[in-house]
């Protein structure tokens, strides 16, 4: 019936109804589809035969059962739902969550003719869920990995004052987290007998990521200390939160101090040994030997010395170069080029030996014989390589050579210190040794393969 401006009041309802944003269908009793709005055509596939069928048919299959065994009694008993959560079943598509409402319809009776329902597209309702569903998850295997860890994991505000703690931190100060609550953690544990040690870390924290130090505690344990400032959003929190984590290190700061003792004691050992043959050799050899004779001694005590300071698993390839270059007369007559190199301790003591020998040989009769010579060694990784050596070891050329010094010519015979890099050197590292007597300079390469870089 139009109204007083001519509008069909009939018709903007049917229109608002059949277009409305969220599902409308009309059923009998026994679920039989009456009426239903395009929308929730739209969302079922458009197909005119749904209106043939029973309303829970469109529902998956816990919908269903749910609809049978609740929804219908409900509506029959209090006369209406509110927003149950079940999936529209679509043909052709993901089933749709959605929340449905409803009401009876009753007549002069009492007896119900109709039920309406309302049903809204919960998609984003869902996902939200879900996503707090995983968040949740999530926290809670965080929250049992932080509950049952070893280390003391302990949570302070700026200003050091503790919030909350993990059990691990309740078996380090025999304290439970109540009778320590907002006080500070520097007080509850005491580290070095440092009574700010937390401010002096957080002073140190330069964004970072983290502070790391390692301390002794009051009781004589040995801990590893991390500070990492809590990133979390809240717009209320005008100051940062700190994660602080103790790692009990005694066994292994234990077992670092008995070593550093055993491989002084060692080092001591050793030092003794090549003292006692130095004497003999003063002793027994001709004088003209002997000074070279203790050079190679000092040589090989050097790269004790260098084994000694890696706690005896080997050194750096440069490392042990420093020492001919300083046997050399100083970087300034000794350059070294190339990448980081570990060597294991034979291969250690054995290079020594040899760039000793080298140093030697170019002061008496190469470049470093006089002021304007100079050395340069370079060593890198060989590039090219035969299918035959693909599976093997990776193999490095170190390359000495000799410049400025005087004229080079091949040698009548082969002295000590060639012979010995040439066939000793060779054998104990399964190298390649090639000399080359330039007239420009002396050229040395040794190729072999190291142990394996990281």
């Amino acid at each position: 019936m139009p109204d007083a401006g001519g509008v069909d009041r009939r018709e903007v309802l049917v229109q608002l109804i059949d277009d409305a944003p969220c599902g409308i269908v009309s059923t009998d009793p026994d679920g039989r589809i009456q009426y239903l709005n395009s929308t929730l055509r739209k969302w079922l596939g458009g197909s005119p035969e749904v209106e043939l069928k029973r309303f829970p048919d469109f529902l998956t299959g816990a919908g269903q059962l749910f609809y049978e065994t609740h929804m219908a009694p409900m509506m029959r008993l209090q006369g209406f739902i509110r927003e149950i959560s079940c999936a529209l079943d679509r043909r052709d598509a993901e089933p749709l969550p959605v929340l449905l409402s409803g009401v009876v319809r009753r007549n002069e009776a009492g007896e119900p003719t109709r039920f309406d329902y309302t049903i809204f597209d919960a998609s984003e309702r869902h996902a939200y869920e879900e996503e707090l569903r995983v968040a949740r998850r999530n926290a809670d295997e965080l929250a049992a990995i932080i509950r049952s860890s070893p280390n003391a994991i302990v949570r302070v505000d700026a200003g050091g004052r503790i919030g909350s703690w993990n059990a691990g931190a309740e078996r380090l100060t025999g304290q439970g987290l109540a009778s320590v609550l907002n006080k500070p953690i520097q007080d509850v544990i005491r580290l070095d007998a440092r009574s700010a040690w937390f401010d002096e870390a957080i002073r140190d924290y330069a964004g970072s990521g983290e502070v790391v130090f390692e301390a002794q505690s009051a009781l004589g344990l040995d801990f590893e200390v991390t500070l990492t400032p809590i990133n979390e959003y809240n717009p209320t929190q005008t100051s940062v939160n700190w994660s602080v984590v103790l790692r009990d290190i005694t066994q292994r700061k234990r077992a670092e101090r008995h070593l550093n003792v055993m491989v002084g004691e060692m080092k001591h050992r050793v030092n003794n040994t090549l003292a006692v043959v130095s004497g003999i050799a003063r002793q027994s050899l001709p004088k003209e030997h002997t000074p070279r004779f203790i050079a190679r001694l000092r040589a090989l005590a050097q790269a004790h010395e260098a084994l000694a300071q890696s706690g005896s698993s080997g050194a750096e390839l440069r490392q042990v170069l420093e020492f001919s270059a300083q046997e050399a007369g100083g970087a300034e007559r000794f350059a070294v080029h190339g990448p980081d190199i570990w060597l294991s301790p034979q291969q250690s003591a054995s290079l020594s030996m040899a760039f000793h020998e080298l140093v030697t040989n170019g002061l008496k009769y190469g470049a470093l014989s006089v002021p304007e010579g100079r050395v340069d060694v370079t060593y890198e990784w060989e590039d090219a390589m035969t299918s035959q050596e693909a599976d093997t070891a990776r193999r490095l050329a170190i390359t000495w050579v000799e410049s400025g010094g005087p004229p080079v010519a091949q040698p009548t015979r082969q002295g000590f210190g060639t012979k010995m890099i040439g066939t000793v050197l060779a054998a104990e590292l399964d190298a390649e040794v090639t000399f080359d007597y330039r007239s420009t300079g002396f050229r040395c390469e040794i190729v072999f393969a190291p142990l394996t870089p990281d």
